[in-house]
């Protein structure tokens, strides 16, 4: 179940169904000889095979087929949405591609054959190894799932076709949007192309366009053009057609501004308010089905909430299609949790961070509920020696997008190197959860006194004129604990916690955004490190795995709701 499709002409196919599945344990990939496996097993894709009572808690090497029909002769590729953790794509025997780069979504050409049927192997590996998956560790505080996330997609090309199309669309007044896209055939360049755009139904643009080094840029007038916002989330479908190849996409009219330390949409003063939110389920893990994406957007819904941060990786292309419809501002970032300074120095890291930044712009560029790219969450910007990767990460998202701000989560905000290269400082703070004062009862009291001392700091550093996020702060709550003492772990601690910052949001306008963390409980450590984590879970959701809500949800509801 897919939200919007984007072709009518082109010939594409969803392969979500059962594939032949093997798990192979603790093999060396190289060397291996992967045709003369027996597939033992089927499993649906997507899916994380290891969320199965079969395969959980197990790392190692596994074998994803399944034949796909391609005519002979014609081009083709696959679109993988997002897998973890390493992967080799093969096809009939052949290996077309190694991709490290989790959550990410990523293509892959077919090559032409004179044969229809073609096998295609998966070769998916879980096992944390710097090596080979430079961005995902083992001391992240979400577990790392291996499989087929998402959906994959086979696309059968015709000889020119599109790609890439990025849609500017920002003054509903003009109704004007800018397209771009690419267009491929086998390398040829200055080849002109007879395109029709419509919008809306309504036919905007017919001629003769020309290619200039493999791209066409045109600007079109949508009648009738609506602004796009939270409250009213109006959505146009740009459609562009050659006489081979179409693309359709859903637009939203919308201007995001950072002036005068305050978020403006469409030029009106913004508050974010909402949850940091993981893709995570006890049973799916991160291999979301739609149905349970909806139940988590009408329960945000029915908190007030208006801004989701997508923690801690580039989102499902579904989620963003129905926060574009339903009305969600999103914080969508690439994969990272305070990496540590040996994942810094490994040579395969700053490359992998731009290729998955570059991944996602491509990915989400269109989807009007995106109104903000972060990366390096929890990151190292206190540290002199990662300034050059948050530079080039900057540099990198601003290349490829001018019309989103730059933000990350910094849990710095005192010693931070790196906020001159944003455009919104977003910052994780938890006070009275992971207190100073370990003697101290029920502190409360230190969340005002640290919001004040982090804002006070950003005012003397230069930085007050820049927007200012609360972009994590929470308590931990164990769904169904109460105690007298109403002491943390406690559904009430959680939610006289929770109170107190929506309370400071509220009252103070020089807060722009918080996204409590966070909205579910989720599965963390399978080592040691879950002595901190009880149940081996990060117990911060105001719901907790199953969506059954803490007392807090009430509180929130209260105080967030416009209509309560």
């Amino acid at each position: 179940m897919h939200i919007f499709s984007r072709y009518e002409k082109r010939d594409v196919t969803f392969l979500d169904k059962l594939w032949d599945f093997v798990f192979l344990g603790e093999i060396e990939v190289e060397g291996y000889d992967f045709g003369e496996i027996e597939y033992d097993d089927r499993l649906p894709v997507p899916s994380a095979f290891d969320s199965y009572p079969s395969y959980a808690g197990k790392r190692g090497v596994s074998c994803y087929r399944i034949f796909i029909d391609v005519p002979a002769g014609k081009n083709a590729f696959l679109r993988f949405r997002g897998t973890g953790m390493w992967n080799r794509i093969m096809v009939d025997g052949a290996q077309l591609s190694e991709v490290a780069l989790p959550y990410s979504q990523f293509e892959v050409m077919v090559p032409k054959s004179s044969q229809s049927r073609r096998e295609l192997v998966v070769i998916n590996d879980n096992r944390y190894n710097r090596d080979s998956t430079s961005l995902q560790m083992n001391h992240f505080d979400f577990y790392g799932y291996g499989g087929i996330f998402r959906s994959v997609e086979l696309h059968i090309l015709p000889d020119v076709w599109l790609d890439d199309v990025r849609i500017i669309s920002a003054d509903a007044k003009s109704g004007k949007a800018d397209i771009s896209f690419a267009v491929n055939n086998d390398g040829a360049s200055g080849k002109e192309l007879f395109l029709e755009v419509s919008a809306d139904d309504k036919i905007v643009f017919s001629d003769t366009v020309k290619t200039q080094n493999g791209r066409c840029e045109l600007s079109i007038n949508v009648p009738e053009a609506r602004e796009w916002s939270a409250e009213e989330p109006n959505l146009h479908i740009i459609h562009i057609k050659t006489a081979e190849d179409d693309y359709r996409e859903r637009i939203g009219f919308r201007k995001i501004s950072t002036e005068n330390g305050v978020i403006g949409i469409n030029g009106k003063t913004t508050k974010l308010f909402g949850y940091c939110r993981h893709e995570a389920h006890p049973q799916f893990g991160p291999a979301l089905p739609v149905a349970q994406m909806v139940q988590d957007l009408q329960l945000m819904q029915d908190l007030g909430c208006n801004f989701i941060r997508g923690a801690h990786y580039p989102q499902d292309p579904d989620f963003l299609d129905l926060c574009d419809e339903m009305g969600f501002y999103i914080f969508e970032e690439t994969l990272g949790w305070g990496n540590k300074q040996e994942q810094y120095e490994h040579p395969n890291f700053p490359g992998d961070q731009l290729k998955q930044t570059e991944l996602m712009i491509k990915k989400s560029y269109n989807h009007p509920s995106v109104i903000m790219w972060g990366f390096l969450n929890e990151g190292r910007s206190k540290d002199e020696k990662a300034v050059p990767l948050y530079r080039d990460i900057a540099q990198t998202i601003r290349k490829n997008d001018k019309t989103r701000p730059i933000t990350y989560a910094s849990m710095f905000p005192f010693e931070d190197f790196c906020f001159d290269f944003v455009d919104i400082i977003s910052v994780n703070t938890y006070p009275a959860w992971y207190n100073e004062d370990q003697e101290a009862l029920r502190p409360l009291g230190d969340i005002d006194s640290r919001i004040s001392s982090i804002q006070e700091h950003l005012e003397k550093t230069g930085q007050g004129g820049k927007p200012f996020i609360i972009s994590e702060i929470g308590a931990g709550a164990i769904y169904g604990w109460r105690d007298p003492l109403n002491a943390p772990w406690t559904e009430t601690y959680q939610a006289e916690y929770l109170e107190k910052v929506c309370q400071r949001f509220i009252g103070d306008s020089k807060i722009s955004g918080v996204s409590i963390w966070q909205f579910c409980d989720c599965r963390t450590y399978a080592t040691g490190y879950a002595l901190v984590r009880p149940r081996a879970f990060n117990n911060k959701g105001s719901f907790d795995e199953y969506r059954r809500p803490k007392e807090s949800v009430n509180i929130v509801r209260k105080l967030m709701r416009c209509d309560s």
